[in-house]
């Protein structure tokens, strides 16, 4: 779901804090990823999906059995509205089926429901508080992910024969719409989101940057957000 880099230097200039918070929350995001890799047999997939549907509704409400679900609740709290997750679910279902979007508005609603609500979530647990701005905040930067990724993939199987000069521009608009629907009282807990946004954009303007300058982005994206 994300750039191995990206995500490293994300959650490395987040916080401790916020790191413990994070990290069962993407666990959980690369369990229902496994769930539909390639190789995995419809029928499996389909049975993994299904537990996990039922698990997101018991860690809804505030009774998980997995591990990591029971972690996330421990350190984030009840608030967070975990449904959301239903939505990567839909996504991965899609993906079980080799779903591939016939248009533009097609492709951003498939990855605003992988990536879109996935970030919503994630700005909520930071928090420990569901909050529309940061419901804002983490739509329009999983859109911008979600595209970014989806013509960054080997081969762009989502993308396809869609123009891809669109599809960059929607996914930086997306990316900047994020920055400025995020208060500035919340940007120093939201290190997390504005550092993957920052290094997202950048891959768009040039493609396979060196791991330095995107360490360099990071840590300035990291300290401007503690500073406002």
């Amino acid at each position: 779901m994300a750039a191995p880099l990206e995500l490293a230097l994300a959650l490395a200039f987040a916080g401790p804090a916020a790191r413990e918070r994070l990290e069962p929350l993407y666990a959980i995001d690369g369990e229902i990823e496994a769930a539909v890799r390639a190789g995995i047999e419809h029928a499996v997939a389909h049975a993994k999906l299904a537990w996990w549907r039922g698990e997101v509704d018991r860690l809804a409400a505030g009774r998980p059995e997995h591990p990591l679900a029971r972690r996330l609740v421990a350190l984030a709290g009840a608030a967070p509205r975990y449904e959301r997750l239903h939505e990567r679910l839909t996504a991965a279902d899609c993906a079980l089926v080799g779903y591939a979007p016939g248009t533009a508005d097609e492709l951003e609603l498939l990855v605003a429901r992988s990536h879109g609500a996935f970030q919503s979530l994630a700005a909520e647990v930071l928090a420990g508080r569901a909050d529309p701005a940061l419901e804002a905040f983490g739509a329009a930067l999983g859109r911008g992910l979600g595209l970014t990724a989806a013509l960054e993939a080997p081969g762009a199987p989502l993308v396809g024969p869609l123009e891809r000069a669109p599809l960059v521009a929607r996914a930086r608009e997306s990316l900047r719409a994020a920055r400025d629907a995020l208060p500035k009282a919340e940007r120093a807990a939201q290190r997390h989101g504005l550092v993957r946004g920052a290094l997202a954009e950048a891959r768009l303007e040039s493609p396979d940057p060196a791991p330095i300058p995107q360490l360099w982005l990071a840590w300035r994206t990291a300290r401007r957000a503690r500073r406002e």
